[in-house]
C-alpha cells in the first residue's frame, strides 16, 4: 500500500548511523511516550527525559522524517484502519525470523475476528460493555480487527468494550499502544509476562483515561464480587477463538472475552 511504502521510505532514510531495527524501535517508543504524556502525569518527567534522550540520537532532519512518518500512520489508521505498524515492521524486514518473530497478516486477523465475534455481539445485547483480553498482543492486529468488526455491526467499540493486552516485548507494547490510542479504543496495555504475570509497565490509552474507565471497571468489579455468578465457557485453543465469561447474576457487570492469536509474535 502506498501509505505503508511512504512510511518505510522515511524510516529507511534515517538508517545509516543506526541499525534499521534501532531506528524503528526508537521511532515507535518516541511517539508512544508523546501520546502517553498527553494524558498521564504520573512519571511524566522521566518519560520526557527518555523522549529527549532518544530524540538527541537523530538530526533535526531525521526527527522531521519521524514526525512525517507518524503523520502517515495517523492518516492510514483514519482512512483504512488496520495493523499499519505491524505491516511496516514486516516491510522493513527487521523481524527476527530465527526466533519465529512475525506479525499476523491483518487480512487473516480480520477473518479470525469475523469468525469469533458473534458470541461477543450476543453478550453485548444485555451488557453495557465487555472486557477483552489479549495475552500476546504483538502490534495489535487481532484487537484492531475486532474493533472494526464491531464497527461494521453498528456497535461503538469506543464505548462498548474495554481492552486489556499483554506482551513481554517493549516494541510490541509501544506499537499496540499507539494504534489502540489512535483508534480511541479504551485499553490498558501491559508490558508483562502473561504466564508469570510479572509486570514491568502499564500503558493506559487516552480513551481509557479520558473516558473514566478506571471507575467504570471498578464499579463493574464491585457488582460481581469475586466473580460471583460467572459461568466460564470451555477454552477452545484454536486460533482466533473467543472465550466469553457470562456474569448471569448481575445485569450491571461486564463480560470478558479472551482472544487467542496463535501467530502474533512479540
Amino acid at each position: 500500500m502506498a501509505g505503508r511504502s511512504e512510511i518505510v521510505r522515511l524510516l529507511e532514510a534515517n538508517h545509516g548511523r543506526h541499525s534499521m531495527h534501532e531506528v524503528f524501535t526508537d521511532w515507535v517508543e518516541m511517539f508512544a511516550l508523546a501520546l502517553r504524556n498527553a494524558v498521564d502525569r504520573d512519571g511524566f518527567d522521566e518519560r520526557e527525559k527518555l523522549f529527549e534522550h532518544l530524540k538527541a540520537k537523530y538530526s533535526d532532519k531525521e526527527t522531521d522524517r519521524f514526525a512525517e512518518a507518524f503523520g502517515h500512520v495517523v492518516i492510514q489508521l483514519t482512512e483504512n484502519p488496520r495493523d499499519v505498524l505491524g505491516e511496516t515492521y514486516m516491510g522493513l524486514e527487521i523481524a527476527d525470523k530465527a526466533k519465529g518473530q512475525f506479525f499476523t497478516p491483518y487480512s487473516l486477523a480480520r477473518l479470525m475476528a469475523a469468525m469469533s465475534i458473534d458470541e461477543l455481539v450476543e453478550v453485548l445485547e444485555d451488557k453495557p460493555f465487555a472486557t477483552v483480553y489479549e495475552p500476546a498482543v504483538g502490534a495489535g492486529a487481532m484487537l484492531i480487527a475486532l474493533t472494526q468488526e464491531l464497527k461494521d455491526r453498528g456497535i461503538n467499540y469506543q464505548q462498548r468494550i474495554h481492552i486489556t493486552a499483554d506482551d513481554i516485548s517493549p516494541v510490541a507494547v509501544h506499537m499496540a499502544y499507539i494504534q489502540l490510542s489512535l483508534l480511541h479504543a479504551p485499553a490498558l496495555v501491559y508490558r508483562r509476562n502473561s504466564l508469570s504475570l510479572e509486570t514491568f509497565d502499564t500503558w493506559a490509552t487516552p480513551a481509557h483515561v479520558l473516558g473514566g474507565w478506571g471507575l467504570r471497571l471498578q464499579v463493574a468489579n464491585t457488582a460481581t464480587p469475586a466473580r460471583a455468578g460467572v459461568e466460564e465457557m470451555p477454552i477452545t485453543p484454536t486460533t482466533g477463538t473467543a472465550v466469553v465469561d457470562h456474569p448471569h447474576s448481575q445485569t450491571t457487570g461486564s463480560a470478558r472475552v479472551t482472544l487467542f492469536d496463535l501467530d502474533e509474535a512479540s
